[in-house]
C-alpha cells in the first residue's frame, strides 16, 4: 500500500511563486550591462530661420521651405573633428506638410537637404534632414544624416524652442525661427 501525502493547496502555490521568483531573479543577473554612452563627434550651438512659400494655412497644407542656419561654438568631445569651429548652412531646401488644421499650432513635418560650409577652411558637409515639431513643449527636433564631407555617416539631433511669425494666426505660417538650439553629431 502506498501512502500519498497531499500537499495543501496554499502551500503548493507558495512553492510555485518561490520557484518563479528564483527563475526571474536568476535571469535578471544574466542581463547585459548597461551600454556605454557614445561620445559625440561634434556639438554646436545653432540658430535657424525657416521660410515657407506659400504660407501654410488651414487649406494650404504644403509649402516649399528655404532655410538659413548658423552653427557656432562647435566642440569635438571625442577629438575627431577639432578643425570644425562653426559653419553656415547653405542650399537648404525642403518641403513642409502641415499635419493639423491650424498650422500655427506647429504640428508639421519638413524633409529636405542642405550643405554646411565649415569654418575655418573650405570643407563642406552635405546632409538630408527631417524636422518635426512638438506642440506640447514648443520645441523643434531636427534630425540629419550626413552624406558627404566631414562627418559623413554620422547623424545629428538638434533641439530648440520654435517661434512662428507673429502674424501667423491672421496670415498663416510663413516663417519659423529657432533662435538658439543645440546640435549633436554622433
Amino acid at each position: 500500500m502506498s501512502i500519498h501525502r497531499r500537499v495543501p493547496r496554499g502551500r503548493s502555490r507558495a512553492w510555485a511563486v518561490a520557484a518563479a521568483s528564483v527563475l526571474v531573479l536568476g535571469s535578471a543577473g544574466a542581463l547585459a550591462p548597461p551600454a556605454q554612452a557614445v561620445v559625440p563627434d561634434l556639438t554646436c550651438n545653432v540658430n535657424v530661420q525657416l521660410s515657407f512659400s506659400p504660407a501654410l494655412t488651414a487649406v494650404q497644407t504644403t509649402a516649399s521651405v528655404t532655410a538659413v542656419a548658423n552653427l557656432v561654438n562647435c566642440l569635438s568631445p571625442n577629438g575627431s573633428h577639432p578643425e570644425l569651429a562653426g559653419g553656415a548652412v547653405t542650399s537648404a531646401t525642403a518641403t513642409a506638410t502641415s499635419l493639423g488644421g491650424v498650422p500655427c499650432n506647429l504640428l508639421l513635418t519638413l524633409t529636405g537637404s542642405a550643405t554646411i560650409q565649415w569654418s575655418p577652411g573650405d570643407e563642406q558637409t552635405t546632409f538630408d534632414f527631417t524636422v518635426r515639431t512638438n506642440v506640447l513643449d514648443g520645441t523643434v527636433q531636427l534630425t540629419t544624416w550626413q552624406t558627404s564631407g566631414p562627418l559623413t555617416g554620422t547623424t545629428s539631433q538638434t533641439v530648440g524652442a520654435a517661434n512662428p511669425n507673429l502674424d501667423c494666426l491672421l496670415n498663416g505660417l510663413s516663417g519659423l525661427t529657432v533662435p538658439i538650439g543645440q546640435t549633436t553629431f554622433l
